[in-house]
């Protein structure tokens, strides 16, 4: 069981002894504080989400007995309730893991539903981590999120308690992505626990048929996609309405063209003309991917309209729980087409991150360091597909398992790549997605695209 450094309990030690009494924060106290801070944000809409006031830590007796299993925290006033937030899908999968962890401790977690979306978590919490104080003690976070609690400084970096056999646990593949998105000035702040990548989907049972593969090159997503094309059949499919999924398909194209897509660069000009080329010039892509969202792209496969697409890994369950529709072989999963720079697909997620301002810090750093070691990883992994990782201790447990397969293929396969990073992530993925949209429907010239890109970004300083 991973547990605080020495030198880092000697420093909280230091640390509680020279701050000033913590006295209870009242919610008027708190909600006014949150005003204050949202307004300076712009995001007094979200105060709502946030109003909850921070728990107030019990205090530590002179002489706190060891935890107990069968002692009830509630009648003793060194057991604590720290709050762990996270998505309320995966509340069942967490419980077997924090009740492993409150038999050790003797204290208890509580589990509060979390945001669906980084800017979701920014607008809760931003406005109580600028007044310097915290809701929740532990807490998953979006990639779209976690860049800017890190560099506002209000997140505890992780270094002194992840044990380096966690971190070992990842696949060679995940280390940029872990120093680009969950790191900051050297210090870690963040452990991964999804693995969100693009795949490969396509008709095996079709393929099978003609007697050929899925596609492995750019060049074949063209010429198998014409193969298949005759309306309202088509090669492949995405869907890039607006707002974020014209950019989520811009930069898995720029992975495999090798594209640095906030610059807009050559590399991302051709990601850029190759999704043109898709639906206007070889017409194997409709046009009215341009308007479609996730469940309107899976519908169109699940009409037997699709040979091909890239998806999320939660099309593997949706297409199988279409009971009425799935039979083996129609939806299954092949290694991404090479482009320029090769067979790619970015990837993101969420991570566990304990608050700065956390109530009980020192209890939350030692529960963050249990539920992700390599231990507990496979347990929570089994209780939810969300869970589900590359990582060695879950392939030992799953890799023959599922989707677990195909992560393990992947990730051996080197196909994951970084998600595209800018300091003010959420806004210049909006630029990328204004400027593709205007291009891809023709509003624009790709001269056009590349050069509003380039100032947009410049002007985000």
């Amino acid at each position: 069981m991973a547990r605080l450094p020495r030198k880092f309990k000697q420093a909280r030690r230091q640390e509680v002894k020279d701050q000033p009494t913590v006295t209870r924060v009242s919610r008027r106290k708190f909600l006014k504080a949150a005003t204050l801070a949202a307004g300076s944000l712009g995001i007094g809409a979200g105060l709502s989400a946030c109003a909850t006031p921070p728990t107030r830590a019990p205090q530590q007796p002179a002489q706190p007995a060891e935890p107990s299993p069968t002692q009830a925290p509630a009648t003793d006033a060194g057991r604590k309730t720290l709050v762990l937030a996270i998505q309320g899908f995966a509340h069942d999968a967490m419980k077997p893991v924090l009740a492993k962890w409150e038999e050790r401790t003797g204290h208890k977690v509580t589990l509060e539903s979390g945001p669906v979306s980084g800017n979701e978590m920014i607008t809760k919490y931003a406005p109580a981590f600028q007044s310097g104080v915290s809701p929740v003690d532990v807490m998953s976070d979006a990639d779209d999120s976690g860049p800017t609690f890190y560099r506002a400084g209000w997140m505890e970096p992780l270094d002194e308690v992840i044990p380096q056999e966690t971190w070992d646990d990842f696949p060679e593949s995940f280390k940029q992505q872990i120093e680009v998105w969950h790191s900051f000035n050297g210090k870690r702040y963040r452990v991964p626990h999804e693995f969100a990548i693009g795949y490969t989907f396509y008709r095996k049972d079709w393929f099978d048929e003609r007697k050929i593969e899925p596609p492995k090159t750019w060049e074949e997503v063209v010429a198998i996609g014409k193969e298949f094309t005759n309306p309202p059949v088509f090669g492949t499919i995405e869907a890039m309405i607006k707002p974020a999924l014209a950019f989520v398909y811009m930069a898995y194209l720029a992975a495999q063209s090798g594209g640095n897509l906030f610059e807009f660069d050559d590399a991302t000009a051709q990601a850029f003309q190759f999704a043109y080329d898709l639906i206007h010039t070889h017409k194997i892509m409709p046009e009215t991917a341009l308007s479609m969202d996730y469940t309107q792209q899976n519908e169109e496969y699940m009409k037997d309209h699709v040979a091909f697409m890239r998806q999320w890994p939660f099309f593997w369950d949706v297409a199988r729980g279409n009971k009425n529709w799935y039979q083996e072989g129609k939806a299954e999963i092949a290694l991404p087409p090479a482009g320029p720079a090769g067979a790619k697909s970015w990837w993101g997620g969420w991570g566990f991150s304990v608050p700065k301002f956390a109530p009980n810090k020192t209890e939350a750093l030692d529960l963050i360091a249990f539920i992700t070691n390599n231990e507990n990883a496979p347990i929570l992994a089994k209780g939810q597909s969300w869970f589900v990782m590359p990582r060695k201790s879950i392939m030992a447990v799953m890799g023959n398992e599922g989707l677990a397969v195909h992560m393990q293929r992947y990730a051996e396969a080197n196909v994951p790549s970084p998600r595209p990073f800018h300091p003010k992530v959420a806004e210049a993925q909006s630029i990328v997605d204004d400027v593709a949209s205007l291009y891809l429907t023709k509003q624009i010239s790709l001269a056009e695209a590349l050069q509003q890109g380039k100032e947009r970004i410049a002007a985000l300083g």
